[in-house]
């Protein structure tokens, strides 16, 4: 088999590759047998037919397709390890020339890995920042919690802001209804600011069982084009007011969450966690600014392929994340008026970002030799079934797919090889 490259770019090339009527030969027996045994000829037992009746029982044609379906895949598997070559794409095939005396010719265009020069990574230096938890960071984080278990009791008062209010709308532009501004008994927190801009303070000073009429003009930069800049009368009912209620700052409180026993115990458990979260927000920034620099210095060509996947990649966690809002991908592109291409793009930027980092981190990984060993591939594992509520027999079944196995490597040489870049480079 001959095979001869063609360099089109630092990313893709083309390969030829001719086997002669000698080399196709094989194929040729292989897909006869397999025709053969499968085949019911009067006169031949299963499997002794001759080619030559077995091609004319299944067609000439559709006999040396079969025989190209064979041979092209086998051939150029061949030839992609004779070159020895990393592919990211599948191979665009082209058959030159095909005849079962005369051999085979065919092309095939993929993208590989690009061989590109590292810079002096070793010689970055970026510096740590001290990691400190204020006094006001612990009291943000006490008043958070102590919102989140606040009580709501109705009062037989006017509304007045921070209430909770259960209220019935309507929206109308010249007397016509306006699509998706109506409510019954729809929750509101007044002031909260989760309504168009003026809406909850026109609550303010309202009775229960008190009816309002207001115009609220929209943002000019509001999601539904059509109603940007416009002016919406609202008749709007309160069927309830309710009165936060916030407990009160002291042991009880900090029992409530099981895990303290006072106050000050569960300050002092704020802090470690707050610190923790600080640490792992200076550790992502210093690796963005390493990794920043370094892609910066290194010039490399990225594979097409490798961007697209990467796309696919983020989109499916965006939908993941607007399904946890309860929203569908479909809804989000036509509240903000934008197609999946207009996404698509919108990301590429990113995704070319996150290619490049990734290759880096490749090459730099086999540069210091950096591996994960069974064990610590097998750790991996035990951690992923410790802490998933997933179905354990299950999901340790996934966990022995090649696959996925392949994948815990990857993120185990990653994770190692940034420890290393660390070392480098973390004053």
């Amino acid at each position: 088999m001959e095979v001869k490259r063609e360099d089109l770019s630092k990313v893709k090339i083309k390969l030829t590759i001719d086997l002669t009527e000698k080399e196709l030969g094989p194929h040729i027996e292989k897909v006869y047998k397999s025709l053969a045994k499968n085949l019911k000829i009067a006169g031949f037992r299963p499997g002794k037919a001759p080619r030559f009746v077995v091609e004319k029982e299944v067609g000439q044609d559709k006999f040396y397709a079969e025989v190209l379906d064979v041979t092209v895949p086998d051939a150029y598997y061949n030839a992609i390890t004779k070159e020895k070559l990393i592919t990211v794409s599948r191979p665009e095939i082209k058959v030159i020339k095909y005849a079962p005396t005369g051999g085979l010719t065919f092309e095939a265009e993929i993208e590989i890995l690009p061989e590109f020069t590292l810079p002096d990574y070793k010689k970055i230096k970026v510096s740590r920042k001290e990691i400190k938890v204020t006094d006001k960071d612990i009291q943000d984080e006490v008043k958070g919690l102590q919102e989140r278990y606040a009580e709501f009791r109705p009062v037989p008062r006017k509304a007045k802001k921070d209430d909770r209010a259960e209220i019935n709308f309507e929206g109308t532009k010249e007397g016509v209804p306006v699509e998706g501004a109506k409510g019954e008994g729809y929750p509101i927190t007044i002031g909260a600011g989760m309504f168009i801009p003026g809406f909850e303070e026109n609550l303010i000073g309202m009775s229960k069982g008190e009816e309002k009429t207001f115009d609220i003009t929209f943002p000019k930069d509001y999601h539904e084009e059509k109603l940007r800049g416009q002016k919406v009368t609202f008749k709007v009912n309160i069927a309830s007011i309710s009165e936060k209620s916030l407990p009160e700052i002291n042991d009880e409180f900090a029992k409530k969450f099981g895990i303290f026993k006072n106050i000050e115990e569960m300050k002092k458990g704020i802090e470690k966690n707050l610190a923790e979260v600080k640490a792992m927000e200076e550790r992502r920034r210093l690796e963005e600014e390493i990794m920043t620099l370094i892609a910066k210095e290194a010039k490399v060509e990225l594979p097409e392929t490798l961007v697209h996947q990467e796309i696919h990649r983020m989109l499916h966690d965006a939908e993941a994340n607007l399904q946890q809002s309860g929203i569908t991908m479909e809804r989000y592109l036509e509240m903000t008026k934008k197609t999946r291409e207009d996404v698509e793009k919108e990301m590429h930027p990113d995704a070319e970002k996150r290619v490049k980092v990734g290759l880096i981190l490749s090459r730099i990984s086999e540069d210091e030799k950096i591996k994960a060993s069974s064990e610590e591939i097998e750790k991996e594992k035990a951690m992923i079934l410790a802490s998933s509520g997933e179905n354990a027999k299950e999901l340790k079944k996934k966990l022995a797919e090649h696959e996925v196995e392949h994948q815990i490597e990857n993120s185990i040489i990653s994770k190692k090889t940034i420890e290393k870049i660390f070392e480098y480079c973390v004053k």
